[in-house]
């Protein structure tokens, strides 16, 4: 009997330890698989936040919030590219702080990482490398070498520099000198340019009487007027003054980027021959003043007719000053003073000596060359230069070194200008600009249609109040005036 017992209990504790042994190697055999299911491969990688393999310093063209996505453009090789963002984006100032996508603009240059292939953004960083400079109206674009001036700095334009205009990328050349810009860029280049106020035209009609005459637009443009001119204005709200001699009237006009406004000046109200007397004070006191290309004699009040009239001062060893002033008052006193020249004369010949084996090109402003411009495309438009109506195309004119506006205009279509820099290089030189585009489009970068051209027909009124003194010229009218 205990045999029987002891050998059921032996029998008993080897099923246990069978029974225990599989239970576990199948608890094993379980965990495996488990670990199984969390292995990767190598050839894929997970998408954690911040997580990337690349990174860039580019330009932003363009930012899509509704759709979570950004384009930007490396600024060594121009490619463009388009990443997608989201709450697991980080963006960054230059100090970095944080920021939110949408204080990233367009034209910003910023330093980036991401995944290439799921073309998402880790980070966004505005470059701590980089300088913007905001709101500049004292620039030169058209510096040799691609040079570009900013006040008194300069700077060179990249090969892969980015303009942007009312949500487009267009040219260099599609700046007009008014336009108020930003810049930034990196130590002394620039890679990108945004207009940040343009410009729209100004025509005249029913203006015969004020032919030979001037115009004044607000604080930014002053000018003889020309038949069928056709100014380029920044955008804004101005009064302008129109005087002919005894003809004369003021309006109010609103300027909107591209579009064009035709100014009716047909309510001209023709005055007696007023006259206002001024006293001029200048130094140097010896300095010869002329009014409207006649020499004065500011020893005593000068009668002037009410209207726009130039002055000219002159001395030796002084800079030459040019400035317009407008008579609406029967009295009036205007003083002027004149800077020291920087140059000696012994220095200006020493250096143009050493200067003829170093230019290639000598820039003279407003030089008239033995050569000439031709513009060839589109063909069938109006041309302007610097808002003189030169004729249609295909036309050419003669060659003025500087820098200067063309327009092109047609009806029905929207007017466009450009700059142009001209030098003294001894070649003539050929343009062929786009088509114009019509005045009602869609556009996926610019929302709503252009309106068309409008008439503004505000109530007249004679100049008058103190003598103000002028501007000095802003627009060049160097180039030919007359029809072709």
């Amino acid at each position: 009997m205990y045999k029987r017992l002891s050998a059921f209990v032996t029998i008993v504790m080897i099923f246990v330890l069978v029974v225990t042994g599989c239970t576990s190697q199948a608890s094993n055999i379980g965990l495996a698989r488990e670990n199984d299911q969390n292995i990767v491969g190598t050839d894929f990688i997970v998408a954690e936040a911040g997580s990337y393999d690349s990174a860039d310093t580019a330009v932003v063209l363009s930012s899509e919030p509704n759709s979570g996505s950004i384009t930007f453009m490396n600024i060594s090789t121009g490619k463009q590219y388009t990443l997608s963002y989201d709450g697991t984006t980080y963006v960054k100032d230059r100090y970095e702080g944080p920021m939110s996508m949408s204080q990233i603009k367009a034209g910003d240059i910023v330093d980036i990482t991401f995944l290439r292939g799921k073309k998402k953004l880790a980070s966004v960083q505005l470059s701590p490398q980089s300088w913007m400079y905001d709101n500049i109206e004292n620039y030169d674009l058209g510096g040799m070498n691609k040079t570009v001036t900013i006040g008194s700095g300069t700077y060179s334009l990249s090969d892969q520099v980015v303009v942007l205009s009312d949500g487009r990328r267009v040219e260099v050349m599609d700046i007009v000198n008014k336009d108020i810009l930003s810049f930034s860029g990196i130590d002394h280049e620039i890679y990108s340019i945004s207009v940040q106020k343009g410009h729209g035209y100004l025509r005249l009609s029913n203006d015969q009487a004020l032919i030979g005459g001037w115009i004044e637009v607000g604080n930014t443009t002053i000018r003889q007027i020309t038949e069928n001119m056709l100014l380029a204005v920044p955008e804004g709200s101005y009064q302008v003054s129109l005087s002919n001699g005894n003809a004369s009237c003021l309006k109010e006009v609103t300027i909107e980027r591209d579009k064009e406004v035709v100014l009716d000046v047909g309510d001209l109200e023709i005055k007696g021959d007023m006259t206002g007397k001024i006293l001029f004070t200048v130094n140097p006191a010896e300095a010869s003043v002329n009014v409207d290309g006649e020499a004065v004699d500011i020893s005593q009040e000068v009668e002037l007719t009410y209207g726009i009239h130039k002055i000219s001062l002159e001395a030796e060893g002084y800079e030459p000053l040019t400035k317009y002033i407008q008579v609406g008052s029967a009295y009036a006193s205007l003083s002027f003073t004149l800077e020291e020249s920087e140059e000696e004369e012994e220095e200006k010949e020493s250096s143009s000596e050493s200067d003829k084996d170093n230019t290639d090109v000598t820039e003279v402003e407003n030089a008239v060359t033995g050569n000439r411009v031709y513009i060839d495309g589109p063909q069938g438009v109006e041309v302007y230069l610097d808002g003189n109506y030169i004729g249609v195309s295909p036309v050419n004119f003669k060659k003025v070194t500087g820098s200067h506006t063309i327009t092109l205009r047609k009806n029905g279509y929207q007017a466009k200008s450009y700059t142009i820099y001209l030098y003294d290089d001894g070649q003539d030189i050929t343009y062929s600009f786009t088509d114009l585009e019509p005045e009602y489009y869609n556009s996926n970068t610019v929302s709503g249609n252009r309106s068309s051209s409008q008439k503004t027909t505000n109530s007249k009124d004679t100049v008058s109040g103190n003598t103000v003194s002028g501007n000095s010229v802003s627009d060049n009218n160097s180039g030919n005036t007359g029809r072709n």
